[in-house]
């Protein structure tokens, strides 16, 4: 995987939604993105993610 940085729009391997990267820390990425009108923050680990087509 290429490298992240803030501004990738990424996707949990898991599935989920499109997720913008705002904070980047050793190996975890924190995340924004909407459900419906809300905006949700959330944390994972690099490994988890990839950069979305």
């Amino acid at each position: 995987m290429n490298e992240l940085k803030i501004g990738d729009v990424v996707v949990s391997k898991a599935g989920g939604p499109k997720m913008t990267v705002y904070n980047i820390s050793r190996n975890d990425v924190a995340c924004n993105w909407f459900d419906g009108n809300e905006l949700r923050r959330g944390g994972f680990k690099k490994d988890e993610l990839r950069i979305s087509e």
